[in-house]
């Protein structure tokens, strides 16, 4: 149920700090219930809208029950599962993502185009009430820890460790973004008997995307947020700068954004890792604040990008992308390196 709608991400980024700390007082499973609720809520009144006030009024409803959902089911999710696979419950809130990217964005573009846009919308709320019916029972059995304190939405009390990581996503996000926002523009031309080749390559980065994501939580439970974070941010830039210089190579430009989904989501992982690491009883609050950040730098990042290309071409991004992604690796450096490299010496990799 995850939406890729630029406007969508930019009223998230306002909503998601302002929904941890107002439903702080709320159980995890119970802002679970209630924010899958609103976002149906607002796609019923997409669907039905008869103007376009209407719909940009139902936009911004689901858009505050997406801003709602991710932070608190990140939090549950640590929350339920024992501390030395924190990596593997991260990517499980973040395998849903990938997986509605490389699913659920063409299916209802394609439902869109076929048949119209309110019946895209309509699929969304039917998915919606499938999802509520499934766990709404299983949340109902949950017993979760006590609600965060702090009587005020300003992050009063965060450490110096904290904004430093949420400066490093920014940098990373806008390094990754910076060049996505623009593959439409570089990637032109057909792979083969006709395929255009931008459709090739975003499945094959989508594909990636998913089996990168299975492969992180394992990596980040045994080997420590701090060099997964590294390593992956570093196979990126290569991979980022690879596929602007081969933009137009067929077979060799859907394999390297094959290997550039791989990585493109697993630095969301370990960040989070550490954040959740450091936030003490306003984790929900703080991953509110990261994805409010990961918005803010996909905005920043299609500006930058903009200017970029009109002024200097193409070749510029991968020129921009590498500046801003080493700065991320340096605030990692900094700020990441005293993460614990693994909770227990015994945590095996989930089989």
């Amino acid at each position: 149920m995850i939406d890729n709608n630029p406007q969508l991400k930019g009223r998230m980024t306002v909503f998601a700090p302002l929904n941890a700390w107002m439903f702080k007082a709320m159980s995890g499973h119970n802002v679970q219930i209630l924010s899958v609720s609103i976002f149906i809520i607002g796609n019923l009144i997409c669907a039905i809208a008869p103007n376009f006030l209407t719909l940009a009024a139902g936009r911004v409803i689901s858009a505050y029950g997406a801003a709602m959902f991710t932070p608190s089911a990140t939090a549950l999710a640590v929350e339920l599962l024992p501390p030395a696979r924190k990596g593997f419950a991260l990517s499980l809130i973040f395998g849903g993502m990938t997986v509605s990217q490389v699913a659920g964005v063409p299916a209802t573009s394609w439902i869109a185009d076929a048949i119209g846009w309110r019946f895209s919308f309509g699929f969304v709320v039917i998915a919606g009430l499938l999802a509520l019916i499934i766990f709404a029972p299983m949340m109902s059995g949950i017993a979760t820890k006590a609600p965060e304190r702090g009587n005020s939405p300003i992050s009063k009390g965060l450490s110096k460790a904290t904004y430093g990581i949420l400066s490093v996503t920014l940098f990373v996000v806008v390094s990754e973004f910076i060049v996505y926002s623009y593959v439409s523009v570089f990637i032109i031309g057909s792979l083969l008997a006709g395929v255009p080749l931008l459709s090739a390559a975003l499945f094959a980065y989508g594909f990636g995307a998913v089996t990168g994501n299975v492969a992180c939580g394992v990596l980040t439970d045994r080997f420590g947020p701090y060099k997964v974070l590294i390593a992956v941010v570093g196979a990126q830039l290569i991979l980022l700068v690879g596929l602007v210089a081969f933009r137009q190579h067929g077979a060799l430009t859907v394999l390297i954004a094959f290997f550039w989904g791989n990585v493109s989501y697993m630095y969301l992982v370990p960040i989070q890792h550490r954040l959740l690491g450091l936030a003490g009883d306003r984790s929900k609050l703080v991953l509110a604040m990261n994805s409010s950040t990961t918005f803010a730098g996909i905005a920043i990042s299609a500006f930058l990008g903009g200017i970029l290309v009109e002024t200097s071409g193409v070749p510029s991004l991968a020129a921009a992308s590498i500046l801003i992604g080493l700065i991320g690796i340096g605030l990692a450096v900094a700020f990441m390196r005293d993460a614990a490299p693994a909770e227990t010496a015994t945590a095996a990799c989930p089989r």
